[in-house]
């Protein structure tokens, strides 16, 4: 287990929320060896043979059914060329996002959108940057763009720039001045930045931008507007097919 996850784990409670009947007490008492606080969320079998899948506070680690082994780490489904991580959070990032209000987002919208998306932003983030210059290009591709501010505790100070941004009287405005670089004069208020960034760390999430669709999957990473159109549409006709 990395250090880092550790000594995150390490603050935490420990309490078991959601677990499979059947899982061997190896695994429980594997995790409860390694980690003596930590809020388990789940234990389900893992795709991975012989393994159990366990979701602590948005992180996933698989635990071997004899509570020999742990992995902390990616594991790739080769033949899928896909990270079974990922796809284990999903439902963790659907109920984190579902559980946002709008009132706590700032929302960039057309008029009639097709598609709606989450993105986990830091105003210090250059990549975000990036993607709100081109704001106006993702809503005429009918995407509407729900913004909950993420500031990362790798840029000193954004949390502050979020909190002026949330508390000026147009938020929209002052986030599109902030994204392009002006130094807003300081404000302050009470305000959800601590609260979104905790929910944002227990859906997995660790950097910005995080494109997040209704479904939860997420889909970047920064995206250009015609190729997040492009993943929102495959996303669409595999629901489709399914």
């Amino acid at each position: 287990m990395s250090r880092l996850l550790f000594s995150a784990l390490l603050m935490l409670g420990i309490v078991c929320a959601h677990a499979d009947d059947a899982v061997p007490s190896a695994v429980t008492e594997a995790l409860h060896s390694m980690v003596s606080k930590g809020k388990i969320d789940s234990i389900t079998p893992a795709p991975l043979p012989g393994f159990y899948v366990v979701i602590i506070e948005g992180h996933v680690l698989y635990v071997s059914a004899d509570g020999k082994f742990l992995i902390d780490g990616a594991v790739y489904d080769v033949p899928r060329h896909r990270e079974l991580g990922d796809e284990q959070l999903v439902g963790v990032r659907k109920a984190g996002v579902a559980r946002i209000p709008q009132d706590k987002r700032l929302v960039f919208a057309p008029p009639h959108p097709k598609y709606k998306v989450t993105v986990f932003t830091d105003v210090d983030c250059p990549y975000c940057r990036q993607f709100h210059k081109q704001i106006a290009d993702y809503n005429r591709l009918g995407i509407e763009v729900d913004y909950v501010l993420f500031p990362l505790a790798i840029h000193p100070g954004a949390d502050k720039k979020a909190e002026t941004v949330w508390c000026s009287a147009d938020r929209n405005t002052a986030y599109t001045e902030a994204m392009n670089g002006q130094n807003l004069p300081a404000k302050t208020c009470p305000n959800p930045i601590a609260e979104l960034t905790t929910q944002a760390l227990g859906m997995g999430l660790n950097g910005t931008p995080a494109i997040v669709a209704e479904d939860g999957s997420q889909l970047g990473g920064y995206l250009p507007p015609e190729q997040l159109a492009q993943r929102l549409d495959a996303l669409a006709a595999h629901k489709g097919t399914n």
